[in-house]
C-alpha cells in the first residue's frame, strides 16, 4: 500500500477525504507551476508599483486581500469568484463599505459586523460574490483602532492601485501564459436560434439554470462548465461501452498535398476525386493546414462572386511559377484534431455540432495518419447498437 493511500484512507476516516471528489492534482505538474509562477510575478507586480508610487508616503503599500484574490484568479480562474467584475466589484465595493462605517460608527464591533454584513448583503445584490473583498472592507475598520479612520483616499491607494495592477496582470498573464480556455461554439456553428444537435434531445443551459435555482445556495461552478462536465461525463460512460479508438475506424489510405501544391492541381484534385477536403502537410508529414472550397469562397465579398468564375478559370491559365496562386495562399491553418489513441467519444462533439465535416487523425509523432469524417462515424454507431443490445 502506498503512502498517498494511507493518508487517504486516515483522511477518509476523519472525513477530511471523499474519493468521488475532484482532486487538485488533477491538474498537470507543468500547469500547477505556471499558475505558481504567474502568482508570484502579479504579486511581485503590485507591490513593486505601490512601493515605487507610494515610496515616503504613509499609505498602505500592498492589501493582504490581494493574496487571497491571487489565489482565486490564478488557482482557480474559471470559478464564478474570479471573474473580473466579481474581483473589481468585490473589493471596490466593501472598501467603499468599510470606510462609510468606520466614520459613521463609534462602537468598534458594531462597526466590524455592520460591514460585513453590508458587504455581504451588496455582493448578494450586485453579483460580485469575492470572498478575499470582506478582508479589504475590514482594513479601515481595524485602522480606527490605532488612530482616526482613513480618509477618501484609501479607495485610490492602495485598493484602487492594488486593484489596478493585480486585474491587468490577471488578464494578462491568464491569456499569454496560462492560456484559459474560453468556451467555444466552434469553427462552423450556425448563428440560429435552434439548439446544437446533441442538445436538442439532451441537458441545456436553461435545465441547469432551473437546477442551481432550486438548490437555493451559491454554487462555485457556472452553468458553462457545468454543460462540459456532462458532456464529458456522457463521452466517459458512452466509453465503457465501446473500446474503438479512433485508429480503428479512420481512413488511412488518404490524398494530401503541400502548400506548394498550385492552386490548380488542388481544384483538379477535389473535383477528380470528389472530396471536400485535402490535407496539407510537411516533408515530415506534420500537417501544416487543410485545403477546401470554402477557404477559397468565404472571404469573398458579394462583387467577388460575380467574378469568381473568371477567378477560377485564372487559375488554368499559363503563368509563370513565380506567379501561379499556391494551396499555402488559401489553406486553413486553424487546425481541429484527435490522436488515433483517442476513444471515437471525442468525435461527437466535434462532427455533432462544431461544424465540421471531417477531422485529420495525428499519431504519437504528430504525424498525419489518417481522416475520420462524419460517414465513418455514423456508420461505427449504427454498427455498434446492435453489438450493445445483443450484449
Amino acid at each position: 500500500m502506498t503512502p498517498d493511500t494511507l493518508l487517504q484512507r486516515l483522511l477518509s476516516q476523519l472525513g477530511l477525504y471523499h474519493p468521488h471528489e475532484q482532486r487538485l492534482s488533477a491538474i498537470t505538474l507543468q500547469q500547477r507551476l505556471k499558475v505558481v509562477c504567474a502568482a508570484f510575478i502579479a504579486l511581485g507586480l503590485v507591490a513593486q508599483v505601490s512601493s515605487t508610487l507610494l515610496a515616503g508616503s504613509s499609505y498602505i503599500l500592498l492589501l493582504a486581500s490581494m493574496g487571497a484574490s491571487a489565489v482565486l484568479l490564478f488557482g482557480i480562474p474559471n470559478s464564478p469568484l474570479a471573474r473580473p467584475w466579481v474581483f473589481l466589484a468585490g473589493h471596490l465595493f466593501p472598501a467603499t463599505i468599510g470606510l462609510a462605517c468606520s466614520h459613521l460608527f463609534n462602537n468598534f464591533p458594531l462597526m466590524a459586523a455592520t460591514t460585513i454584513a453590508v458587504v455581504l448583503f451588496v455582493m448578494y445584490l450586485l453579483e460580485c460574490m469575492h470572498p478575499p473583498g470582506g478582508a479589504t472592507a475590514l482594513v479601515p475598520v481595524i485602522a480606527t483602532t490605532a488612530g482616526p479612520a482613513p480618509g477618501l483616499e484609501f479607495l485610490l491607494y492602495p485598493v484602487g492601485l492594488n486593484l489596478l495592477v493585480m486585474l491587468s496582470c490577471a488578464l494578462l498573464l491568464q491569456r499569454y501564459w496560462l492560456k484559459a480556455k474560453a468556451t467555444s461554439e466552434g469553427p462552423g456553428t450556425p448563428a440560429t436560434e435552434d439548439a446544437k444537435p446533441l442538445d436538442r434531445l439532451q441537458l441545456q443551459h436553461s435545465d441547469l439554470a432551473a437546477a442551481i435555482e432550486s438548490l437555493d445556495r451559491v454554487l462555485d461552478i457556472s452553468e458553462t462548465d457545468l454543460l462540459q462536465l456532462y458532456h464529458r461525463a456522457q463521452q466517459h460512460a458512452f466509453s465503457r461501452h465501446s473500446q474503438l479508438l479512433c485508429r480503428d475506424i479512420m481512413a488511412k489510405d488518404l490524398l494530401t498535398i503541400t502548400s506548394e501544391t498550385p492552386l490548380q492541381t488542388a481544384w483538379q484534385l477535389l473535383r477528380r476525386h470528389k472530396v471536400s477536403m485535402l490535407p496539407v502537410i510537411d516533408q515530415q508529414r506534420q500537417l501544416v493546414g487543410i485545403f477546401t472550397l470554402v477557404d477559397v469562397v468565404k472571404d469573398l465579398t458579394e462583387s467577388d462572386l460575380f467574378s469568381f468564375r473568371t477567378q477560377i478559370l485564372s487559375w488554368f491559365k499559363p503563368q509563370s511559377d513565380s506567379a501561379r496562386a499556391t494551396v499555402g495562399d488559401w489553406m486553413n491553418r486553424k487546425l481541429v484534431t484527435v490522436k488515433d489513441t483517442d476513444h471515437i467519444a471525442a468525435l461527437i462533439p466535434l462532427l455533432a455540432h462544431n461544424g465540421l465535416h471531417q477531422v485529420p487523425v495525428l499519431n504519437a509523432a504528430q504525424q498525419l495518419c489518417g481522416i475520420i469524417t462524419q460517414s465513418d462515424l455514423l456508420a461505427t454507431l449504427v454498427q455498434q447498437q446492435p453489438l450493445q443490445q445483443a450484449v
